[in-house]
């Protein structure tokens, strides 16, 4: 949850570095949503089972890291 400011109560430093913190995470993991929704046929999990539906998802998962490795590397990103 967010700290909110208002008009009769600003924010403190610490506050606002904690609700940067949490903005810096919140947008990774919708942007790796983002991509699967778009990219990986919306995400769709047509499986009957936990176990089987529990497999898709680290299958899926495993693609996009494996596509984000490819960005990375094709970039020059990776740091030595």
């Amino acid at each position: 949850m967010f700290d909110k400011e208002d008009t009769e109560r600003k924010l403190t430093e610490e506050q606002r570095e904690t609700n940067r913190e949490k903005s810096r995470t919140r947008s990774r993991v919708e942007h790796i949503f983002g991509f699967m929704e778009n990219t990986m046929n919306r995400l769709y999990i047509r499986t009957v089972g936990l176990a089987r539906a529990t497999a898709v998802i680290g299958l899926i998962n495993l693609t996009y890291n494996m596509s984000r490795y490819e960005q990375i590397v094709r970039l020059n990103l990776l740091k030595d």
